[in-house]
């Protein structure tokens, strides 16, 4: 038995754009570098540890919930083919996807805002919603230091849509804006000619204080507290799909019926960062805006 052990250095290496997981960075640029390797290979594990540990508990709800529907359809259509009924949709807001759409960067500015925070604009290449040609926007990440590991923070998903002032998720019809996604047109132009750029109204290092004290409260850690809940029950459905104890697709659609309501409690997550997103805005001069 010990004489066919295999040493796991005498194993194929790893694909090329496997990248390592690495828990923040040991600089701002390196941050950065590593997100966009990350996200360019598609691995949604690496690129969150790159995200500030203090932003992550308002990220992860809506991923649990947009996992949760691209694997159970998966499920669902492999166990019992496809369903005659289904029409398509829209899948939430795709904070998962926003974490791995970039393939590279060009870096156009650095702006120092401390010994512990940097923040960089650059230029985008992504490939999102399937398009043949890729779409190039202005973004901003800010670094931040954490001990001495350097981590990344941006509004990904239902965060850019909240920050942009959807009545939806603010729950108001008279939202406040805290971004603005200028689209390339002809009375205006981007820099480097870029699809959209994304223009915080107020500094990104601001945004981003209130955001790590809105991730401490009650209702946030209940949150992801539901979401590991789902995930570890969704897999629990799994093996028993694997092992055959579901006959028909009723009976295991049945079974992910409790999901499907914590899926409803989850999506409101964002949502409730609202009232207390408002009130921080007009603090800092920022006035809601009629419908």
């Amino acid at each position: 038995m010990c004489g066919s052990f295999k040493s796991l250095v005498d194993e194929p290496s790893a694909p090329a754009d496997v990248v390592e997981l690495l828990d923040g960075a040991d600089s701002a640029e390196e941050a950065l570098n590593a997100m966009v390797a990350a996200s360019n290979a598609g691995d949604d594990q690496a690129a969150m540890l790159l995200v500030d540990p203090a932003i992550r508990p308002l990220l992860l709800p809506s991923i649990a919930i947009e996992r949760y529907a691209i694997d159970s359809f998966l499920l669902k259509t492999g166990s019992f083919g496809e369903d005659e009924n289904y029409r398509g949709g829209l899948l939430f807001h795709f904070t998962l996807r926003d974490l791995v759409c970039i393939r590279s960067i060009k870096l156009l500015e650095t702006r120092v805002v401390d010994d512990k925070r940097v923040v960089f604009t650059v230029l985008t290449t992504e490939n999102i919603n399937h398009e043949e040609n890729p779409i190039h926007n202005v973004r901003s990440f800010l670094a931040i230091q954490r001990s001495d590991r350097w981590y990344l923070f941006r509004s990904f998903g239902e965060l850019t849509m909240l920050f942009a002032g959807s009545l939806v998720l603010q729950g108001t019809n008279e939202p406040v804006t805290f971004l603005k996604i200028h689209a390339r047109c002809d009375d205006s132009e981007n820099r480097e000619n870029a699809d959209n750029e994304v223009e915080y109204l107020l500094p990104i290092e601001l945004v981003h204080e209130h955001l790590v004290e809105a991730a401490t409260a009650p209702e946030i850690k209940e949150s992801n507290q539901l979401a590991r809940k789902s995930k570890r029950y969704y897999d629990n459905i799994v093996n028993r799909t694997k092992r055959g104890d579901y006959e028909t697709r009723s009976e295991l659609e049945d079974a992910m019926d409790p999901i499907e309501d914590w899926a409803d409690i989850l999506s409101g997550t964002t949502a409730s960062l609202a009232p207390g997103l408002i009130e921080f805005a007009k603090k800092h001069g920022l006035k809601p805006e009629p419908n």
